[in-house]
């Protein structure tokens, strides 16, 4: 099972486990605020690697974060890991993937592979973070290698039809490109 959020990290960690021959559910967590392109971009990402098994869980009392604090959530990843479990164990997955990077657990106490293999021992189930060491640029590579439609990964923390590129999620994703050398699907971005 993965926690597929629609951004690049998850989106490119899919289209990974894919090439390794995984057969995949997927688990998007839906809450108030949660940004319609990003939904979306799950979705596709989903279809397009085939996956037969999505889930989208909705977790209605979640404040609606707020893109200049880093869309943080309190307890982000206890929730979802915690719900991730649940669900493996209904559906019998004996293996749980999650995407995040380096970047992830230097912002977010609750993205620190520690935190999260506490969780993991909790739950009784095996968590993997295949990218947890890598910078962004790291995974870009793998995903332009893996030949992944980056154009369908949402990095943008604001809820609009296009990237804003003044957000720090928008400038994560133009810096990593531009450190991986590999040009971004969405044409060409302007920096701040």
């Amino acid at each position: 099972m993965l926690l597929l959020s629609g951004g690049l990290d998850s989106g490119i960690l899919l289209w990974r486990l894919k090439s390794e021959g995984y057969e995949l559910a997927t688990l998007t967590v839906l809450f108030p605020g949660r940004r319609k392109m990003e939904i979306r971009a799950a979705r596709k990402l989903a279809s397009l690697a085939g996956v037969k098994e999505n889930h989208e869980v909705f977790i209605p009392f979640i404040p609606v974060p707020k893109a200049e604090e880093g869309c943080y959530i309190p307890k982000r990843n206890l929730m979802y890991y915690g719900m991730a479990a649940s669900l493996a164990e209904t559906i019998g997955a004996k293996k749980i993937f999650g995407g995040h990077i380096r970047h992830d657990g230097e912002v977010f106490e609750d993205a620190q592979k520690s935190y999260l293999m506490k969780i993991s021992r909790l739950a009784g189930i095996p968590f993997f973070f295949p990218f947890i060491n890598l910078r962004k640029k790291d995974i870009i590579k793998i995903g332009s290698n893996l030949g992944i439609p980056l154009e369908h990964c949402w990095s943008c923390s604001r809820d609009g039809k296009k990237h804003c590129w003044a957000c720090k999620s928008c400038q994560e994703r133009e810096r990593g490109f531009r450190e991986a050398g590999v040009k971004d699907p969405l044409g060409v971005i302007q920096s701040s």
